[in-house]
């Protein structure tokens, strides 16, 4: 996991995306592509393979919406699998917001299944709820020992 987490780490820039144990920190500057969600997905698979989910940070303090390709990407992953995982997002204004309401009800309909996205005000709030979809996944028995 250290090797695909360095590289893509790297490679993020403008973006900000680092990994804190089994949680994936991102913040993205501006509108983000089809590359940007690649590489977000990417991380967000090697943090699931190590510890059986994922849990994902965003600051949306200055991004922006995701391009008309990197949704339909982001729908089209969706309806092939989505992991065990949450996402707390923070700082985000009320068009990002709406956008990330949109896309995840618009995945529920065509998969059946919930994307656990939940948006707060801030990174407190954001790193607690992750904390309980933490306890939550360990409760479950789908959490791995990391190695």
């Amino acid at each position: 996991m250290t090797d695909i987490v360095n590289k893509e780490q790297n490679r993020s820039r403008p973006n900000e995306t680092r990994v804190e144990g089994d949680v994936v920190i991102h913040r993205s500057v501006g509108s983000q592509n089809v590359e940007d969600i690649k590489h977000l997905f990417a991380i967000a698979q090697a943090v699931y393979e190590r510890y059986g989910y994922a849990l994902i940070l965003l600051d949306g303090s200055q991004s922006g919406v995701l391009t008309p390709e990197a949704r339909k990407y982001q729908s089209d992953f969706f309806r092939k699998q989505i992991l065990p995982s949450h996402t707390a997002l923070y700082g985000s204004g009320w068009l990002l917001r709406t956008a990330v309401t949109l896309t995840m009800r618009a995945t529920e309909l065509m998969t059946g299944t919930v994307v656990p996205v939940t948006v707060v005000a801030d990174e407190q709030a954001a790193r607690q709820v992750l904390a309980e979809a933490r306890e939550r996944f360990r409760a479950q028995g789908i959490a791995k020992s990391p190695q």
